[in-house]
C-alpha cells in the first residue's frame, strides 16, 4: 500500500504497535514460558490457556489437523509452534524484528515473512485459515478494514480465519484504565504505547455482514474478572482460576455473556 494515501494517525498507531512488540519481546517470551510451566500461574497464562483452547476447537473442526495456515503477527512462534505439532502447515507474518527473531528460532524451517496485515505478502487463494491472536485491537479503523479485505483474499474460498479482538464491555475494568490513560494523554500529553480498538460481539456481526457480505460467528473465552483477582494477588488468582474453571467453561457457552467475557473471538468462513 502506498502509505502516501494513508492517514496520520493509521501511522502513528501502526508504528506504535510494531515499536511496543519489539521493545517488549523479552516480556511476551517468558510469559509463554510461565504458560508452559504453569498455566494457571498469571492472568496471561491463563488466559491464553482459555483462548487457545477455544481457537484450537474451531480449527480443528473445520480442518481435522491438515491444511495451509497463516498465522497473522505470530509474536515469538508460540502458537505456531502448537498449531504445527498438531500437523498444519504453518506460515508467520510479523513486522517486529524481536518477535520475528524468536518466533523463527522456536521454528525452525518455517516461513515466517516480515510484513503488516494490510498488505500481505501471499498470493489469492493461499490458506485454508488464517489465524491471529490479540492483532487487530492495536490498529486504526482504515487497518483494520483493509486488514480484514487482505485475509479474506489470501483466503481459500471456503476458508476462515479466526481473529481475537478486545470486548468493549468485558468486566475486567480495562476499558476504564485506558479511558483514563487516554485522557492522560489528552490532558498532559503523556503517551500512551498503544492505542486499543474494543468491539461488540453484535457490531463484529454487523461489520463484516455491511463491509464484506460475510457471515461472521462469535465466541468467548475467560471469565474476566479473574483478571482483577490476579492483579490482587497473583496466588489468589491461581487458587480462584483453579476452582472456578469449570464455572468459566459453562459461563461462556452462553451467548449472553459474549460481550462481558475476557476475550471476543470472531470467525469467518470466506464465502
Amino acid at each position: 500500500m502506498n502509505t502516501e494515501t494513508i492517514n496520520e494517525k493509521t501511522l502513528v498507531y501502526r508504528k506504535k504497535a510494531v515499536a511496543s512488540h519489539d521493545m517488549n519481546s523479552p516480556v511476551f517470551f517468558d510469559r509463554y514460558t510461565v504458560l508452559d510451566e504453569d498455566p494457571y500461574a498469571s492472568a496471561f497464562a491463563y488466559g491464553r490457556k482459555k483462548l487457545f483452547a477455544k481457537m484450537d476447537k474451531m480449527i480443528d473442526d473445520r480442518l481435522k489437523g491438515e491444511g495451509q495456515v497463516l498465522e497473522l503477527a505470530c509474536g515469538t512462534g508460540y502458537y505456531l509452534k502448537h498449531l504445527r505439532e498438531k500437523g498444519y502447515t504453518m506460515t508467520g507474518l510479523e513486522p517486529a524484528e524481536g518477535m520475528r527473531a524468536r518466533a523463527k528460532e522456536k521454528n525452525p524451517g518455517v516461513e515466517i515473512k516480515e510484513g503488516v496485515v494490510n498488505a500481505l505478502p501471499f498470493p489469492d487463494n493461499s490458506f485454508d485459515a488464517v489465524v491471529s491472536v490479540e492483532l487487530f485491537r492495536y490498529l486504526e479503523a482504515e487497518d483494520i478494514k483493509k486488514g480484514y479485505e487482505e485475509v479474506l483474499r489470501v483466503l481459500k474460498p471456503g476458508g476462515f480465519m479466526v481473529v481475537t479482538l478486545v470486548n468493549r464491555y468485558a468486566l475486567d475494568a480495562f476499558q476504564f484504565s485506558y479511558q483514563a490513560k487516554l485522557l492522560m494523554e489528552k490532558l498532559f500529553g503523556k503517551q500512551i504505547i498503544n492505542y486499543c480498538d474494543s468491539v461488540t460481539p453484535a457490531g463484529m456481526r454487523r461489520y463484516f455482514k455491511q463491509h464484506f457480505n460475510q457471515d461472521a460467528e462469535t465466541a468467548s473465552a475467560l471469565f474476566a474478572p479473574l483478571r482483577i483477582i490476579y492483579k490482587i494477588s497473583p496466588k489468589l488468582g491461581s487458587w480462584c482460576a483453579r476452582k472456578l474453571e469449570h464455572f468459566d467453561e459453562r459461563l461462556n457457552e452462553k451467548v449472553w455473556h459474549q460481550k462481558f467475557a475476557g476475550h471476543l473471538i470472531v470467525l469467518v468462513e470466506k464465502k
